[in-house]
């Protein structure tokens, strides 16, 4: 799937809305899925136990719904990482994205054999999906991000780079951004993850390389979108 043309068509199908608290109720899950469908999100992303109440909601719109794998440490083997795709594709066609943490224990320790051959094998079983591998820039050097992004760059099913997690040791910053485009080149689309908390942040962003954003405030920022550039479909940057 060629991401480096996927066409955005308005500014909330920037957004793939994301509730993954570990208390999350089951009333506030739907709540959630509920408002995230009727602002028209790209897609949808809650507890994966859960994920079945996204794909019975998104069906007959235009919203998708996206999973994790090796979410949020990328610790686990890739066995473990292949099974959850798996798992997640099971849930059907509106399944469309998988968002697959990368081993940061190996980037660290210079193994780039094991991050190219994971990343390799398991974006394979993607082809007819949305890829995006999260490298966790709150742990990685400016070296690091440019390693990594240049062996992604080079693997024909990675469709997206994303910043984080949310789980990191600090926010996204514009200059990992900045670093990211710059080996990339619009050939792999840029998701940023990891303190979007609000428009302005969105808007720096996207002026930074950004294209995409994971956001448990994208509602909000929705929103604020909305009262800032009435009748926008998107950002005039």
């Amino acid at each position: 799937m060629e991401v480096a043309v996927e066409k955005i068509t308005g500014f909330s199908k920037r957004f793939d809305s994301t509730l993954l608290k570990a208390n999350a109720t089951y009333e506030e899950v739907d709540r959630f899925i509920d408002e995230s469908v009727a602002c028209d999100f790209r897609a949808v992303v809650v507890p994966w136990y859960l994920m079945d109440r996204v794909i019975a909601k998104v069906s007959g719109t235009t919203v998708a719904a996206a999973c994790g794998s090796g979410f949020p440490l990328g610790y686990d083997t890739t066995d473990v990482k292949e099974y959850m795709i798996k798992k997640s594709l099971e849930l059907g066609p509106s399944m469309t994205d998988i968002d697959i943490t990368a081993n940061i224990s190996a980037i660290k320790s210079g193994d780039w054999g094991y991050f190219r051959r994971e990343i390799e094998h398991l974006s394979s079983l993607l082809r007819n999906k949305t890829c995006k591998v999260i490298i966790e820039v709150s742990y990685l050097t400016t070296a690091e991000i440019e390693k990594a992004c240049s062996i992604l760059v080079e693997i024909p099913g990675v469709d997206y780079v994303k910043t984080g997690t949310g789980y990191g040791s600090r926010a996204t910053a514009i200059e990992d951004v900045e670093t990211i485009h710059r080996i990339v080149r619009g050939l792999l689309g840029i998701k940023v993850s990891g303190g979007v908390k609000n428009l302005s942040h969105v808007e720096n962003f996207i002026r930074a390389g950004a294209d995409i954003f994971g956001s448990s405030n994208a509602i909000g920022i929705y929103r604020e979108f909305l009262e800032k550039y009435p009748g926008y479909n998107d950002l005039p940057l």
